[in-house]
């Protein structure tokens, strides 16, 4: 026998279909509130994984309801993935980019272009360095990608006592070629606190730096990497050639020891840090490694930076960085400008120089007492950024820089004796082989 079922009360059926009714709307409501970001961003800092969520907090408890994913790629296989997410149109919905990739993956559509209105927010660029802003652009073509996040400029970083040892002045030192030169030539060999020291270390074939290290030296003999119109190489012109000449007999000379043009930047700077160089050319990520050293070291208690020595046509140097971007995939475009136009920000831009030894983008940031009071090295590569100089910013520079680095780099062999013996006359057919080449890649891209 069975129970008859107990009828549920009329009155406490409606009540109990509305409460079921407002925990379904709740529920939607909240899913509907939690917004999740996506921003793909490179190691940065040392701990990019930690410190960029960090360096995001204020504007996530300022968004209630938004959440913001980080995903920390690697340099080397970065290019591959961002590329592969800009074919496919899925992909993060902010991201960061080395100021040399953005102009490919703009002309790829993969990103977002800023309106007139977004560019109104940010002053249509004046805050930022000029040279750093026209790196959001592509060459030749109207329209803004994103914003400059972060600079990397190129100085030398020289110790203080080696030079006081041989008895040069740093400044006299870096005002020209041919005083750098004889600098060099005073500090070579010299035995300073227990080590002999190679006047200067500056990579060779193994190492992505090549055309940053030499551009420079180029820019300041009145030549380019690229024809103005940025159709052609600009290697071969007398003005760069006489600077790669330049460039390459210190080498030949014996004043970049033969064992350094084997080795990578990273290894050179560990070197130098160490105490067995003079002098080498670097960006700011140095001085982080420089004050990571104990107190008393001797990198860290006997170090300066200058500018680039100063050629025929003045002292330029390398002005690169990273540029953050929206997705053109992104389903969330007006917050993830939010949240770029935030990062553009001047707070923002010093506490990322605070974490990452990277300069300010911003002209402001850079100098602010947060960056420049931390140390009188600070302060001077502000200075030295006003002569920053960035590459035109066309597609195509992914294949030509792999193309200038794999025939500049052979420079290094050409120098220390390896195979023929180093003339002008073979660094310029060198040169024109690498110029060939260049110009077929840019022939292709039109």
């Amino acid at each position: 026998m069975f129970a008859t079922p107990r009828p549920v009360r009329p009155s406490y059926a409606p009540h109990a279909r509305r409460w079921l009714a407002a925990l379904v709307l709740a529920g939607v409501a909240a899913k509907a509130s939690a917004l999740e970001l996506s921003m793909w961003v490179m190691p940065v800092t040392t701990n990019a994984q930690n410190d960029i969520p960090a360096l995001i907090a204020p504007w996530v408890k300022a968004h209630p309801g938004i959440t913001v994913r980080v995903t920390v790629l690697d340099w080397e296989s970065g290019w591959n993935k961002i590329t592969a997410a800009a074919a496919s149109r899925r992909g993060p919905d902010l991201l960061e980019l080395g100021s040399t990739w953005m102009p490919a993956i703009a002309a790829m559509g993969g990103l977002e272009p800023l309106s007139a209105a977004q560019l109104a927010e940010v002053g249509n660029g004046t805050p930022y360095y000029p040279e750093i802003w026209k790196t959001t652009q592509v060459f030749g073509r109207q329209g803004v990608y994103g914003l400059p996040w972060y600079a990397d400029v190129r100085a030398a970083y020289y110790r203080t006592d080696v030079f006081r040892e041989a008895g040069v002045d740093p400044a006299q030192a870096f005002a020209t070629w041919d005083s750098f030169h004889d600098a060099l030539r005073k500090i070579n060999g010299l035995t300073v606190k227990g080590k002999r020291i190679g006047a200067l270390a500056y990579a060779g074939k193994n190492d992505w730096n090549v055309v940053h290290n030499l551009a420079p030296w180029i820019w300041n003999a009145g030549g380019d990497v690229l024809s103005a119109d940025a159709k052609h190489s600009g290697l071969d012109s007398p003005q760069a050639l006489r600077a790669i000449d330049f460039y390459s007999r210190l080498a030949v000379e014996g004043l970049v020891p033969s064992n350094a043009l084997e080795k990578d930047s990273d290894i050179l700077e560990g070197a130098w840090v160490g105490g067995e160089y003079g002098v080498i050319f670097s960006g700011p990520w140095l001085m982080r490694r420089i004050l990571e050293t104990p107190r008393g070291s001797v990198a860290r208690e006997n170090f300066d930076v200058a500018p680039y020595p100063a050629g025929p046509s003045g002292h330029a140097t390398f002005f690169g960085g990273s540029n953050l971007a929206i997705f053109k995939g992104s389903r969330h475009k007006a917050e993830a400008w939010d949240l770029v136009k935030y990062l553009g920000g001047k707070e923002p831009q010093v506490r990322l120089s605070q974490l990452s030894s990277m300069m300010p983008a911003r002209i402001d940031a850079a100098n602010d007492p947060a960056w420049t009071a931390r140390h009188p090295a600070f302060a001077k590569l502000t200075a030295i950024a006003a002569d920053g100089r960035a590459y035109p910013p066309i597609p195509a520079w992914g294949p030509l820089e792999t193309v200038y680095t794999k025939h500049l780099g052979q420079l290094a062999e050409l120098t220390s004796g390896i195979g023929d013996k180093y003339s002008e006359p073979a660094m310029r057919a060198m040169v024109r082989d690498t110029v060939s080449e260049a110009n077929k890649v840019l022939e292709e891209a039109e």
